[in-house]
């Protein structure tokens, strides 16, 4: 095989792999943020003496005439909602290198040999994730649901 051959195989293999990572470590762990900000957001609530009932997913929690409730659209999104009205959509992520703007070689087997860089780092990327809350109402990055949910409802 010739040396651009053997790039696109391993670039074939490389994104297949990748796709594999994704599916078994990215998604569950996902998942399980979503989970752990929801488990927070119940938490947060029942400890500030709030009535808190669960139903399909939606946790709804309330005091006097004051309610609100958070729920994922089973993706990695959460909603939080102040009685019919949204006050915050907040979004599990995972960090990801950028790669910056980089001119495309013309050398077929340069671009190729790019390419396989490229994919070689989002797979180091997967093995190692570090995952982070944040949303467009606040634009910041979270480490952790206490914090997002204080900067919410400022406390």
């Amino acid at each position: 095989m010739t040396k651009l051959e053997d790039l696109q195989v391993e670039l074939a293999n490389l994104k297949k792999n990748n796709h594999k990572l994704f599916e078994e470590i990215i998604i569950p762990e996902l998942k399980r943020k979503v989970q752990e900000f929801l488990d927070a957001f119940e938490n947060y609530f029942r400890e500030r003496g709030f009535v808190v009932k669960k139903d399909q997913g939606t946790i709804r929690v309330a005091y006097n005439s004051l309610e609100f409730s958070a729920f994922t659209n089973n993706d990695h999104d959460i909603f939080i909602m102040k009685e019919r009205e949204q006050i915050a959509s907040i979004s599990v992520k995972y960090k990801k290198t950028r790669m910056g703007i980089h001119l495309v070689p013309a050398d077929p087997v340069e671009r190729l040999a790019k390419e396989v860089e490229k994919e070689k780092n989002i797979a180091e990327e997967m093995r190692n994730p570090h995952f982070y809350y944040t949303g467009s109402e606040f634009g910041h990055v979270y480490e952790t649901p206490q914090s997002v949910l204080e900067s919410i409802f400022h406390v």
